[in-house]
């Protein structure tokens, strides 16, 4: 069972549950140029027009553009937010290709592979073994003993997975109309491409999938946030692209300025959040979105959002660091950055992402937080995130934007009042509003002081922020699994998708997922923990980011840590496996 405020409306099985076949997993392979992440995009496309549920995860090198590539593809009858390991059926341009991968795909006994013709070794054992010998198909165009142009590979593997799946002809052609309509030359070469594949003769059949039949919806989780942060009211953004969470600022430059709002491409991140905090400081909801890198160099601005009280919304999409580390990799190396970063002592609330339908939900939260107490609020997504994509139910938007409570001259002349939590914002311009918002510590009125007493007096009100939200904020988690089982995990963020479906499998087990990091539901985590007889936090940190942050909260005696990091997300064997070896 699944509790929480934001727990889904609807319950839906996700498990792998190869025996009662509700989803297949598609791994496909090659290297920049073959048009395997498109691939998968099609194949996506396609199954939320069945009314399928899917989702697919891309894995390329550190270089981001070229070398090798792959695209995994779950597709199912009910919501996945895992994308599961076993392939049912691996297609690969080249067996070269597959060895960056080790660790991220496998086979099973039944599972389906596709090969070029042209290819010759067999697969290498660490992928498993099926049971079943590989097709060969003609994907490369050879003359003279060397490659040549062709058919689009990937569109010759679209024709057979078509026909794997026992989808018509007809949807596949929809698909492409809808992605190239626009450049009629390119779509007649797929479309012919796609139809000798097709017609080419008898691919091994997969599982049956029928959806709802009602056409649902394909987003990766920048697209998510941008869309979440402009229904929660977002008019300006700035930013400077890094990977993975360019597509943010993509996504805004196509869509913002059809609501009245504006995107800037900064020259650095600390460009980026001044401009930010300059927006907010005029009165309109502004945010940026970075990575680990970028989120260093915007610390001191943080800084200056919670001294002078302006509000600011920064989402990091964390990769594998630090420094430029694996841009392409996935990890929840930023927390201890997040929540303790910065010189001296300042308020900031931090949010976790679980997946992209919840990205919207934590949008509007952060911006409600955000404009309500006058602070910097951090949203924490990552890359296994931030650039899957997933099919989702149609969004019904029922949050109202939060609204800055806006000073009038009736309220008087402290801006940083010491009497309130948060006094109401001046906003430039407004007659009789005019104050001092500088970095230097403050009288209550924005005046500059080196008063010591005061100082203090200013750091409580600060931070008496932190204790309201806190009490506000009590039950932004979820639970999984059934409330009396023994074992207990703890874990955050991009963790809860394949929990959900470790709870499943295994009843004994329940996991706690926090939403809001910073300040920590602990009052919830406490009740949630009675009854345990044994307790794991499940991280991918190397330093135990988020064991050592609960330690520093309460008492976490006992409790085994299950911490890597690696870039890779964690597989339903490799915790079943680790939480064996954890075992007292």
């Amino acid at each position: 069972m699944e509790t929480g405020a934001n727990a889904p409306s609807t319950s839906r099985g996700t498990g792998e549950d190869r025996k009662t076949k509700k989803s297949v997993l598609l791994t496909l392979v090659g290297s920049g140029g073959d048009g395997v992440a498109l691939l998968g995009d099609l194949v996506m496309w396609m199954a939320a027009h069945q009314g399928l549920y899917g989702m697919m995860v891309q894995s390329y090198g550190p270089q981001i553009r070229g070398g090798e590539s792959a695209a995994i593809v779950r597709i199912a009858t009910e919501e996945v937010l895992y994308e599961g390991e076993e392939a049912d059926l691996l297609l690969c341009f080249r067996l070269s290709d597959l060895a960056r991968f080790r660790g991220s795909m496998r086979l099973h006994d039944g599972s389906v592979v596709i090969l070029d013709a042209v290819e010759e070794g067999t697969l290498p054992e660490w992928l498993g073994r099926t049971g079943r010998a590989p097709l060969r198909y003609p994907f490369a165009t050879i003359e003279e003993g060397r490659e040549v142009p062709g058919d689009p590979k990937n569109m010759l593997a679209l024709g057979l997975l078509c026909r794997a799946l026992g989808w018509a002809k007809g949807l596949a052609h929809a698909a492409l109309e809808h992605r190239f309509g626009h450049r009629p030359q390119l779509l007649a070469r797929d479309v012919a491409a796609f139809d000798r594949a097709f017609a080419s003769g008898e691919v091994p059949a997969l599982p049956r999938l029928v959806g709802r039949g009602v056409p649902l919806v394909v987003e990766n989780g920048n697209e998510a946030v941008a869309r979440g942060a402009m229904d929660a009211g977002l008019r300006f953004f700035a930013g400077y692209p890094i990977t993975p969470s360019s597509e943010v600022m993509e996504t805004l430059i196509d869509e913002l300025h059809g609501r009245g709002g504006r995107v800037v491409q900064a020259e650095d991140e600390i460009a980026a959040l001044g401009m930010v905090v300059g927006a907010s400081f005029g009165g309109v909801p502004a945010m940026t979105a970075t990575s680990g890198p970028g989120l260093s160099l915007m610390t001191e601005m943080m800084g200056l959002s919670s001294m002078t009280e302006v509000p600011a919304v920064i989402v990091d999409c964390q990769r594998a660091g630090p420094a430029t580390g694996m841009p392409s990799r996935t990890e929840q190396g930023d927390l201890y950055h997040a929540v303790y970063g910065g010189h001296g002592d300042f308020p900031r609330v931090v949010l976790g992402v679980f997946d992209v339908v919840h990205a919207r939900d934590v949008m509007h939260r952060a911006f409600l937080l955000s404009e309500t107490w006058h602070l910097p609020v951090l949203v924490l997504s990552d890359a296994y995130i931030a650039q899957r994509r997933q099919i989702r139910d149609p969004i019904i938007e029922t949050h109202e934007a939060p609204r800055r409570q806006r000073w009038t001259e009736g309220d008087g002349p402290s801006r940083f009042s010491m009497d309130q939590v948060t006094a109401p914002f001046r906003v430039p311009g407004t007659p009789g509003g005019q104050y001092m918002a500088a970095g230097l510590e403050h009288t209550p009125e924005g005046n500059p002081t080196a008063d010591g007493d005061l100082h203090q007096r200013m750091n409580e009100k600060r931070f008496l922020k932190l204790e309201t939200i806190a009490a506000r904020t009590r039950d932004w988690c979820r639970t999984l699994g059934v409330a009396a089982a023994p074992k207990g995990i703890v874990a955050w963020g991009s963790q809860y998708g394949v929990l959900r479906e470790w709870v499943r499998e295994h009843p004994e087990y329940r996991a706690f997922l926090p939403e809001i990091l910073h300040p920590f539901p602990l009052a919830a985590l406490t009740e949630w923990r009675k009854g345990l007889e044994s307790l794991a936090v499940v991280e991918l940190s190397y330093q135990a980011q988020f064991h050592h942050m609960l330690a520093s909260l309460t008492d976490m005696s006992g409790a085994r840590s299950i911490a890597r990091s690696g870039g890779l997300p964690f597989s339903l064997s490799e915790l079943a496996q680790r939480l064996e070896e954890a075992r007292p």
